[in-house]
């Protein structure tokens, strides 16, 4: 696959739930632009411009980094984390600890912290995930 249909599934696995958060984020994302992305020989972080027209969320900070993936060839696996500054959607940054990301990432397996392996980005694995520890406000 691609590294953009790549990401796009990663997006999705991230923003998955029903928590009136994740929908404000999808929406943002929907309506997002890539603004710039940065690759490395062990990941990439793509940038995203949220237009006006998208409503922030509450939250002025946010880090969701639950996922983790195993791709075909590379020995660890990736870390996934969507960024939320200003209450706007950031960016989205995946890399391994050891060995090179792939040009064509293959996804062998997906999990969230707390959840069995799934053989892939499925609906099965999205509807294990649990966000409520993620998504506790630090300042309560």
């Amino acid at each position: 696959m691609t590294l953009e249909e790549f990401e796009t599934q990663i997006m999705a696995a991230l923003l998955a739930g029903e928590e009136p958060i994740l929908k404000a984020l999808r929406v943002q994302y929907a309506a997002a632009t890539v603004r710039d992305r940065e690759r490395t020989a062990t990941g990439f972080v793509t940038r995203f411009e949220v237009p006006p027209s998208a409503p922030p969320i509450e939250r002025k900070l946010l880090h969701l980094d639950d996922l983790q993936v195993e791709l075909e060839g590379v020995s660890t696996p990736v870390d996934a984390s969507v960024h939320v500054f200003k209450g706007k959607l950031q960016s989205l940054e995946c890399f391994v600890y050891d060995g090179t990301f792939p040009d064509a990432p293959s996804i062998q397996s997906a999990w969230y912290y707390g959840t069995k392996k799934f053989a892939g980005i499925t609906p099965e694995l999205m509807a294990e995930r649990d966000v409520e520890e993620l998504l506790e406000d630090e300042d309560d």
